[in-house]
């Protein structure tokens, strides 16, 4: 569901020249996360709404939920969460069998203007902000049910000449959680158009399986590389949230 991008979409902005060599010269270290449109695609998404109209703003989206997974068959995922510490911040998280399955249908339909022209009578107190991504791994087989959860979405923005030691990782990583028993998921990609920005959504059944993973040696790996030195080229964004069910 596209949104005011903090990272603009080709979809939305005409590519200035100066962006367009700014992607030649990356697309070197991009050849691994091709945003081409066979690629699975995902997006992190946070609203602050006004605490006099966050009932307007959740059925809107319940309802953009409900019609993007019943009559949308590329659409993997689409999840509604509230911050655990600030009740008039949501956030979403989408996936689609590729960015193309984004742009047409989903970003074609009636429900999604009926989000676009509530989100014209401003119902935020500040600009929403969209990140876009290209999964590093396969989307899910089957779309994916919304269920209780504690989930994080996060950001990390890595210096380029820790980029292959940072990959290695965060594959580890996502190896290590999708085996965990109280992970639910790990999703996880390159920013479309900003090199070495990565975007996550994690998933976790209840605090104790968000405890789980902090303690699994997988996650002290992880732990060990952003201790390191200064791998991160601006200090990580992590949002905490739970899911919120119809």
């Amino acid at each position: 569901m596209p949104l005011t991008y903090r990272h603009s979409p080709l979809a939305h902005v005409l590519i200035t020249f100066q962006s367009l060599m700014l992607l030649l010269v990356h697309m070197p270290i991009m050849h691994a996360f091709s945003t081409t449109s066979t690629r699975p695609f995902a997006l992190n998404i946070k609203f602050i709404v006004k605490p006099d109209r966050q009932d307007e703003f959740l059925k809107v989206m319940r309802n953009n939920i409900h019609q993007t997974m019943t009559s949308e068959p590329n659409a993997l995922q689409f999840f509604l969460g509230k911050d655990v510490d600030d009740d008039n911040t949501f956030y979403l998280h989408e996936e689609y069998k590729s960015r193309a399955d984004h742009q047409d249908p989903h970003s074609k339909t009636k429900y999604y203007d009926e989000c676009i022209a509530f989100f014209g009578t401003e119902p935020f107190t500040e600009p929403h902000i969209a990140d876009e991504y290209t999964l590093a791994h396969d989307g899910p087989a089957e779309k994916v049910k919304n269920v209780e959860a504690i989930c994080l979405n996060v950001e990390l923005c890595i210096k380029p000449e820790v980029r292959e030691e940072f990959l290695d990782v965060i594959r580890n990583n996502k190896a290590g959680s999708d085996k965990e028993p109280l992970c639910l998921q790990y999703s996880w990609g390159e920013n479309v158009n900003t090199p070495n920005t990565f975007h996550f959504h994690e998933e976790y059944i209840g605090e104790e399986g968000l405890a789980a993973h902090n303690a699994a040696p997988h996650f002290a790996v992880w732990e060990e590389f952003a201790s390191k030195g200064s791998p991160f080229a601006k200090p990580p964004i992590v949002h905490k949230f739970k899911a919120l069910l119809d």
